[in-house]
């Protein structure tokens, strides 16, 4: 049943009848001509994105190298998670960076029809950086010049997963009007999704946006998904349904693999380096994690752990290993609702990442400030205290909300 595209397109991915010229052009043909007429794409991902999310990105970066079109990665990514992607390789024309800030110039313009400019000066003091400039006669009137914005370096937005504007997090504060700028291709598998591009390419029923993205260039015209691409593909949808064992496995995520396959996409080289090369570091964090478990007195569907300062520093553990520590809480404890880890990031100074992904809970942010992470994960940073009283000031914090998931 899944081979009807009814069940997993979403409306806003409609598919129109191409005898039918009077018709809008579908969000696929819109995709095709906004890339066509780009020179330089910019990527957007959301803050702390998954890995499905970057695949996706890579992906369409070397889709667009074969049409000489460049392309910027751009996302924040406080728990380094997506170097556990690094194996996959990005084409020479693609930077990925972890700011957009400076990407849009101030042009200072002068009127030179009566008074040219003969000489221009810059000096950097440790508070200023002043232009001294010198004109050929007198004083520069006020009126011969002015301030415009330069225009962005991009054509184009593409964002994969973001479900709304601000869950770009870091970037979006940086220069929120480029996303008023720039028209914006918004590609995503959640109902949530607030629909903001110009062409949005959503599909709840898909099982990741990998998944979402090779069907967009099976639908292209002349497009063939080539083996490096394919390999990105594939390797979103493996990280997104780990490895086809979880419920976002459908029966379009296995076909669409077994097409990407054929492409040349190389399953057990993806494996090898998502699976069966997990450090050493991430095994033992996870030893101490297991060491430290217990659950909420207000209510027993919430589970607990806590790392140190001493275990992360002793077990050599990378920033985003924690992260991966939360996710293996919620594999394998299927009772917990929600799960809440406390990591000391400094002597006596911790954070709470509260994941309520299997519970009704959503978190009141007049209840203590904290940002929101993908998958429904919280984190909240905490005064400084010991492990118990940091154990309790969370608990108390979540109990108003965690009563109501404890059937």
């Amino acid at each position: 049943m899944f081979d009807n595209i009814s069940m997993y397109c979403y409306c806003t991915l409609s598919i129109v009848n191409k005898k039918n010229s009077h018709m809008p052009k579908s969000e696929i043909e819109q995709f095709e001509k906004f890339v066509n007429d780009s020179k330089h794409i910019l990527i957007l991902l959301p803050e702390n994105p998954q890995g499905d999310y970057f695949c996706s990105a890579v992906a369409i970066a070397h889709f667009c190298d074969l049409k000489s079109i460049k392309t910027t990665i751009a996302f924040n990514d406080p728990y380094e998670h997506i170097s556990l992607f690094e194996f996959l390789p990005k084409p020479n024309t693609t930077e990925i960076t972890h700011s957009i800030a400076g990407s849009r110039d101030l042009i200072i313009s002068f009127k030179t029809k009566y008074n040219k400019i003969l000489d221009i000066k810059t000096q950097q003091t440790e508070e200023e950086f002043n232009i001294y400039v010198t004109p050929e006669r007198g004083m520069i009137d006020s009126r011969d010049f002015s301030f415009l914005p330069g225009k962005f370096p991009y054509d184009i937005i593409i964002t994969i997963g973001a479900p709304d504007k601000e869950s770009m997090g870091k970037l979006y504060n940086e220069i929120p009007d480029i996303f008023y700028e720039l028209p914006i291709i918004n590609i995503d598998n959640k109902s949530s999704n607030e629909q903001f591009g110009q062409v949005n390419i959503i599909n709840p029923m898909a099982s990741s946006t990998s998944e979402i993205v090779s069907d967009v260039f099976n639908k292209l015209n002349n497009t063939k998904i080539t083996q490096t691409p394919a390999n990105c593909l594939l390797a979103g949808i493996v990280s997104e349904t780990n490895s086809f064992q979880n419920q976002k496995t459908t029966p379009k995520a296995m076909t669409l693999a077994s097409d990407l396959i054929k492409n040349g996409a190389d399953q057990q080289f993806i494996i090898r380096n998502l699976y069966r090369s997990l450090p050493f570091s991430l095994l033992k964090l996870w030893g101490r994690a297991m060491k430290n478990f217990t659950t909420s007195k207000y209510n027993e569907k919430t589970v607990i752990s806590f790392l140190t300062y001493n275990d992360i520093v002793q077990t050599g553990a990378k920033k985003y290993h924690i992260y991966d520590i939360l996710d293996k809480m919620k594999e394998n404890y299927p009772s917990g609702r929600i799960f809440i880890l406390l990591y000391e990031n400094a002597k006596n100074d911790f954070i709470a990442l509260v994941n309520t992904e299997r519970s009704n809970m959503k978190i009141d942010n007049n209840i203590k400030e904290f940002s929101k992470l993908p998958n429904d994960t919280y984190k909240f940073n905490l005064s400084k205290k010991t492990i118990e009283d940091t154990i309790d000031e969370i608990c108390a914090l979540l109990a108003p909300y965690s009563n109501s998931t404890k059937k």
